[in-house]
């Protein structure tokens, strides 16, 4: 058998089960072996009936099952239950539902029961226990048992059957065998055996370790070898009485941690190799501040600079932006799709525009680049990011964002992408109050509290995924309907999508903005650069469809007044593990702290810019641990070092391992 193989490929996988797993990721045989658990069921140590006197504990033992009975409810429901009995004692074993018990239990025949205890009629008993045959090695019922994400019709009983075949009937090649000793002693597939059926948690740990060093030498790999690829960047000497003199054009004072990041800025600017740097801080927290005064010196010293955003909105604010704080406002630029420059000029620029920037920017331009800010980098494609790399002289990256995306996550927290973060919130606004509520609950208690507040003067986002009605998610289009009728007449109810023309997005905006009470539908093409301090309701329905990312950033959209603001998420899905992602934004207001929830939940996605073979193992605790990384790049440049081609050969073949 061969991990690259279709998932098909697998015994008992048809097309409907291939769909299924596809909604976990699974597409190929490797999928589902790097399919790592949850979490895992203790059953490490089995015990006697007699020591079972707790609810809600996992247990494990071997016992006779005998006196099975079965009936029906009165709610129809099957009704199973039977006496679990070794030298000590007796427990109640029952299930609801489980025809297939009575096919299974045989009389006078051990088995190994586990599960949770549970009351029932006031004693201690096993609800739903798993049963196997015997006291041998089981994958159910011994040791740690692993709990995997599930989807409907793959539970993870079947996934513990599939994965233990693949294990053991495929030969894992390790491409870092000759290196054992960084590698924790253990073989990758001891590893991945160790990590999906750990008979203890001393060989989780061990085969964490490994897999997660895995992990940190495919990134160090790929990552210096990338890095001897990239020309040079261009060096600027900064110009501290500039700097003064840029202060000054703002009208308010910088905070100490935009000054920070400023001067973290003008130290990148000033090498002339490659630097990659995040800028994180929340909506309103000066982040473009500091690329103006980073823009003024690379202006001065004679060379040109791109912000790239978003959306035609947010392109327009920075232009504004820039021509109100800039010490060079004339040397600065918006490139639109009907507004194309000749980049021939006879002076650097500052050039701002939106995906089309990117294709329209000559590659050999008379005063070259020297850095690229990207607002907002989750909207633009890693194919574009890259492209922008290719440059030569290559220009310094600048990430801003209030929520980063996993893949810089994971670089940054690894060392790979400079961090900096602006911490300053503007004084009197208070923190946004969210709730996760679902339909029921606001069509019963939400919609006449929301007319109350409109009442008093409130604006209201109302947010759905779609323009046009579907079986699964809210549209924009359903809910202006429901809206209307629930609503007074005489009450204005805004539409926006991103199919409507740039001069109508702008007409809405502008009067949903200066309308004192007012309702505006839209998608989430009012994620970014959306400014209206006096609305103070976000609604977003079939929020389960959005990312942790996509969320904040339209929670940001309210928050930005002194009056208490409020977020409601109301998923269409009443799936538990969703409501729970959900949960996690009545829990946390920053956008840095969500976005490293999402990495650990969703993983990094195409963390080298193109489309790998897995996503990284987020999950393994060790692949958080500095000093592993550490050790995993200072082993990558002796790879390199000793032999290119092979340090190149070793990382193509950890993206299959």
């Amino acid at each position: 058998m061969e991990l690259t193989q279709s998932i098909s490929n697998l015994k008992g996988v048809g097309e409907s089960t291939k769909e299924k797993l596809a909604k976990l990721g699974i597409y190929q045989i490797l999928d589902l072996l790097r399919l790592l658990p949850n979490r895992y069921l203790d059953y490490s140590q089995k015990v006697k009936i007699n020591k079972i006197v707790d609810e809600k504990k996992t247990v494990s033992f071997l016992a006779k099952i005998q006196n099975l009975k079965y009936f029906y409810t009165k709610t129809g429901k099957l009704f199973t239950q039977g006496l679990a009995k070794d030298d000590t004692g007796e427990i109640k074993l029952i299930w609801f539902n489980n025809p297939y018990i009575k096919k299974l239990i045989k009389e006078d025949t051990a088995y190994t029961i586990a599960g949770k205890t549970s009351k029932f009629a006031n004693k201690v008993c096993l609800i739903s226990p798993t049963v196997e045959e015997g006291d041998s090695l089981t994958l159910n019922t011994t040791g740690l048992v692993p709990v995997y994400p599930q989807t409907q019709g793959i539970n993870s009983r079947w996934l513990r059957q599939k994965i233990n075949h693949i294990l053991s009937n495929t030969d894992i090649s390790d491409p870092l065998e000759p290196i054992v000793d960084y590698a924790q002693a253990l073989s990758v597939h001891q590893a991945y055996h160790q990590i999906h059926f750990p008979s203890t948690k001393d060989q989780k740990k061990q085969a964490d370790k490994r897999l997660s060093f895995n992990e940190h030498l495919k990134i160090s790999l790929k990552n210096l070898l990338e890095l001897q690829n990239l020309g040079k960047s261009i060096k600027i000497q900064t110009n501290t009485i500039l700097f003064e003199s840029g202060l000054a054009k703002f009208p308010f004072q910088l905070t100490t941690d935009q000054i920070k990041v400023t001067n973290s800025l003008l130290s990148d600017l000033s090498k002339d190799h490659y630097t990659h740097r995040l800028i994180q801080g929340d909506t309103g927290s000066g982040k473009t501040a500091t690329i103006i005064l980073a823009a003024n010196q690379s202006l001065n010293a004679g060379f040109s600079c791109v912000l790239l955003a978003p959306t035609q909105i947010l392109a327009n604010q920075h232009l504004a932006s820039f021509k109100k704080y800039s010490l060079f406002p004339d040397n600065v630029s918006l490139v639109t799709t009907t507004n194309k420059l000749n980049f021939e000029s006879s002076k650097p620029k500052v050039f701002i525009g939106t995906h089309s920037l990117i294709n329209s920017l000559n590659s050999n331009l008379a005063f070259p680049l020297s850095f690229i800010a990207i607002d907002e980098q989750h909207k633009f494609g890693v194919e574009q990011r890259e492209s922008l790399q290719k440059r030569n002289p290559i220009p310094h990256i600048f990430n801003l964002s209030a929520t980063p995306i996993p893949r810089t996550v994971a670089q940054g927290l690894l060392g790979e992408i400079k961090i900096s973060t602006i911490k300053y919130k503007p004084e009197n606004r208070l923190p946004i109050k969210t709730h996760v509520i679902n339909e029921t609950y606001f069509n019963q208690k939400g919609l006449s509290w929301l007319n109350q507040k409109i009442f008093e003067g409130n604006k209201v986002f109302i947010v759905s995924p779609t323009i046009h009605t579907n079986e699964t998610t809210t549209s924009t289009e359903s809910l202006y309907l429901r809206y209307k009728k629930i609503f007074p007449t005489d009450l204005p109810i805004y539409v926006i999508h991103g199919k409507l023309k740039q001069e109508e997005q702008n007409k809405i905006l502008s009067s949903f903005a200066n309308t004192s009470k007012a309702i505006l539908i839209s998608t989430s093409l009012i994620e970014v650069g959306i400014d209206v301090p006096s609305a103070s309701i976000m609604i977003i329905h079939s929020a389960e469809r959005f990312g942790l990312a996509q969320l904040h950033q339209l929670r940001g959209r309210v928050g930005r007044g002194t009056n208490q603001s409020f977020c409601f998420l109301i998923p269409t899905s009443d799936d538990q593990e969703e409501t729970e992602r959900l949960k996690l934004m009545t829990i946390y207001n920053s956008g840095l702290t969500l976005a490293k929830k999402d990495l650990i939940l969703r993983g990094s996605g195409e963390i080298f810019g193109q489309k790998q073979h897995g996503a990284l193992q987020t999950k393994l605790k060790y692949f958080w641990s500095k000093k592993s990384y550490l050790l995993a790049k200072s082993y990558a440049k002796k790879l390199i070092a000793k032999n290119k081609t092979n340090a190149k050969n070793i990382a193509t073949k950890l993206n299959y391992c």
